[in-house]
């Protein structure tokens, strides 16, 4: 393997190594707006590693190079999780470049892995903190594990799937539990049929597990009102 085509591979084993971390986030370098351009622009960052890759393979220092570069080719990325790419891509040189130039990917991610993950974890702060599955990156709030791209909605007017746009699944609310986008006399009527009730209920609006006269309450409280 040539070192054209050494570099895309080790760019490209960084970037899917890195969407996959849960580091430690108290030294976390990358902040919002980093993780949404990670998130959307992912190939706009591997390119950016395979560029630099490529300009500094002979630099003095490394870490300056890198650097540099990433930061003059991602001008929107923070100082500081440029710094981590840096750092990272820098380890990779050091540790690794014989493994990804001559061996496989999986053996160049493994390099990598062994070599340069902890202190990348720790500097990028990607976490999975709410553990829904979806790390930090895309998971448009980490605080919360109903949302998370590519969920289903919870019916609390939230954006569950992280796509910008309140869908009715997600805008149906709990007190609405006929359906109809709004709190009614055929709710009411609903919640009452099923009062009483003390496991699977469908009417239970408190979650509590039973439907009592807290949900009957809770219900009233939002009469009249629209989902």
């Amino acid at each position: 393997m040539n070192l054209s085509q050494f570099l895309p591979q080790w760019g490209a084993v960084i970037l899917s190594i890195l969407l996959f971390a849960q580091p430690n986030e108290a030294r976390a370098q990358c902040d919002s707006l980093d993780f949404q351009l990670l998130c959307e622009d992912g190939a706009l960052v591997n390119d950016a590693i395979f560029a630099c890759g490529f300009d500094c393979i002979f630099a003095g220092d490394l870490n300056a190079c890198f650097s540099n570069c990433i930061a003059t080719a991602i001008p929107t990325m923070s100082t500081g999780c440029v710094g981590c790419f840096a750092a990272q891509s820098t380890c990779a040189q050091d540790n690794c470049f014989f493994t990804c130039a001559f061996g496989s990917t999986a053996d160049c991610e493994a390099c990598i892995l062994a070599n340069c993950q902890s202190q990348f974890e720790d500097c990028a702060g990607i976490v999975d903190a709410d553990g829904d599955g979806q790390d930090v990156i895309c998971d448009c709030d980490d605080g919360d594990a109903s949302v998370y791209p590519g969920a289903p909605g919870s019916a609390s007017g939230l954006d569950n799937n992280c796509d910008g746009i309140i869908s009715l699944e997600e805008i149906l609310c709990a007190l609405d539990l006929n359906g109809d986008f709004f709190v009614s006399v055929a709710d009411v009527l609903l919640i009452l049929a099923d009062f009483g009730c003390l496991i699977g209920c469908g009417s239970d609006v408190t979650g509590d597990g039973a439907v009592t006269v807290s949900d009957v309450l809770e219900l009233l409280g939002g009469f009249g009102e629209g989902c």
